[in-house]
């Protein structure tokens, strides 16, 4: 299981609906918790229509009366403050993921993306690619991003577990913090693979299948069994492990598919092994992560790969 949990706050109630995740992720595992706050240099006086944290000593003061409030019974909870005001705080959280070492971080998705999120990317994302950018090859911190309902309630724990998955052994870091999730909550895992039907194919793919329909379709049944195949090989190995594990192939738009597949099972939890894009980059290129952060409504594992490549930051503003 999970041995420290980093929990950023920014010092609102909205930020602090991810605390019983991490409260209950923590009972019974031993974890560690660090409860972390990073001033943000020229922050507005209000978010989310509360008081801005605008110095250490107010922060500190937060952060010592949360702790004292929201983990009185857990041992191992610490807090830490950054000591100076820091216009990148991505970057800084990147940097403290660094010094701290933990193998979860627990974030909130704060309510409605605008327009310059979804270009730029929310602060899970843009931390991912920090953390990747400034140390390539090491640091594969998975998010868990937590995402409130219309309410703005958290519903923890979790009861489904939705594992899209593309057949790349390099872009599937996140069966195991998944599995992990699985066995210490004692719920299900769907391992699922989209294959394209042939109309929905892009590109160079649609002129083939264009010119050579009958190839292009035995091209996808080919791949569409050996999907099959590469799923049930990871449904034993979880099973093996005690995890309730099972394993479902699609033709059918990624995208479309997944949402679909997640409305079917209740899914509240799905994993997404990123490529550690930058948000506008990922979101140019029409890649299927973007589209589902925003249209599905369940909380996230992020899980950046090994094969991550190292791409330049997203741009200011």
């Amino acid at each position: 299981m999970f041995k420290h949990l980093l929990l950023p706050l920014d010092g609102t109630a909205m930020a602090e609906r991810v605390i019983p995740v991490a409260r209950g992720l923590a009972q019974g595992s031993g974890a560690r918790i660090t409860v972390l706050h990073v001033i943000e240099r020229s922050a507005p006086k209000a978010r989310h229509g509360q008081a801005h944290l605008q110095n250490k000593a107010s922060a500190e003061a937060y952060l010592r009366a949360l702790v004292a409030r929201e983990f009185p019974s857990l041992p191992g909870v610490d807090w830490h403050v950054h000591d100076e005001a820091v216009g990148d705080v991505a970057e800084s959280l990147a940097l403290h993921a660094r010094e701290f070492h933990p193998d979860l971080v627990v974030m909130c998705a704060h309510g409605k993306q605008w327009w310059k999120d979804r270009l730029r990317g929310n602060l899970a994302q843009q931390f991912l690619h920090a953390l990747k950018h400034g140390s390539p090859g090491r640091n594969r911190v998975p998010v868990l991003l937590v995402q409130p309902d219309e309410r703005g309630q958290v519903d923890y724990p979790f009861h489904h577990i939705l594992v899209p998955m593309d057949g790349a052994d390099e872009h599937e870091q996140g069966l195991q913090p998944a599995a992990q999730l699985a066995l210490h909550l004692k719920i299900p895992m769907l391992l699922f693979t989209a294959v394209p039907p042939s109309g929905a194919l892009k590109g160079k793919d649609s002129g083939s299948a264009a010119f050579l329909p009958r190839a292009t379709e035995e091209v996808l049944r080919l791949a569409e069994q050996e999907a099959a195949r590469h799923l049930a090989v990871h449904v034993r190995e979880l099973q093996e492990i005690g995890v309730f594990a099972s394993g479902r192939v699609m033709r059918v738009d990624p995208a479309e598919g997944l949402l679909a597949t997640a409305r079917e099972m209740h899914s509240d939890l799905i994993v997404l092994g990123t490529h550690a894009l930058s948000a506008t980059q990922a979101f140019w290129s029409a890649s299927v992560t973007p589209k589902i952060l925003h249209q599905a409504r369940a909380s996230f594992l992020l899980a950046p790969s090994e094969g991550d490549p190292l791409l330049p930051p997203a741009p200011p503003g």
